[in-house]
């Protein structure tokens, strides 16, 4: 993939990026001019609702991530805004928890129907990649010569994807879900590799070269988001 094609997949990255920093620059902007506005107003809980909203946004509000940030800020700004007689904030990471589970059963079923139509397409349980890694870890290398994609859902634990010894035909998409743990995807390096990932306090490492190649016409997609965890992409 060519410096070129790098910078212009990240550009639309960069623009949502830069909406986050001027939100965070007006937000404590705002808050220097004592405007005499209840104090939650200018808070971090708020600042983190904001920019989960940005974030949902973005993505047609798909994803867990940016649901978890303004869930996480709501439940901090309601004892603020709302006196309770007990503390909501220790209800935080239970809440957090069945969110995921729910999110993860209804994923579950999503790619569930996924699957069956790709099998009643003709291909193969080989050609198209379903795996779910919670508290483990998982390393799989993947043979298939007509890979057609699939969903990657880690939850604290990593997975870890050899594409080495697989093949693709044209633009094949493949879904991840990272929350609190690790991906480290490995692909060949004729693969031309689009990033279209979410990331909130985590990060994707590119540690391909640049190649040199021509464009082969086979494109991986890499969507979905990436939440306090890291995504890793390694070229041989």
């Amino acid at each position: 993939m060519s410096r070129l094609n790098r910078q212009q997949d990240n550009s639309g990255n960069g623009l949502w990026a830069g909406v986050i920093v001027l939100c965070i620059g007006l937000f404590f902007f705002l808050d220097r001019l004592d405007l005499r506005m209840p104090h939650w107003v200018f808070s971090w809980p708020m600042l983190l609702i904001v920019i989960g909203f940005i974030m949902g946004a973005k993505r047609k509000f798909q994803g867990p991530a940016w649901f978890i940030l303004m869930l996480v800020g709501t439940v901090f700004l309601v004892d603020d805004i709302v006196p309770f007689a007990w503390d909501l904030r220790r209800f935080m990471w239970p809440i957090i928890l069945i969110v995921i589970g729910v999110y993860l059963i209804g994923k579950a079923s999503s790619r569930r129907q996924q699957y069956d139509e790709y099998l009643r397409g003709g291909s193969t349980s080989d050609d198209y990649l379903q795996a779910t890694t919670i508290f483990s870890g998982s390393n799989k290398v993947v043979l298939s010569k007509d890979f057609k994609g699939g969903n990657i859902t880690t939850v604290f634990g990593g997975t870890e994807l050899n594409f080495m010894q697989a093949d693709i035909h044209g633009e094949v998409i493949l879904d991840i879900t990272t929350l609190f743990g690790g991906v480290e995807l490995v692909v060949p390096s004729n693969w031309d590799v689009k990033l279209d990932v979410n990331t909130v306090f985590g990060g994707i490492e590119d540690k391909r070269g640049i190649n040199p190649m021509p464009n082969s016409g086979k494109t991986l997609i890499i969507k979905g988001s990436c939440t306090f965890g890291g995504v890793d992409l390694r070229s041989f």
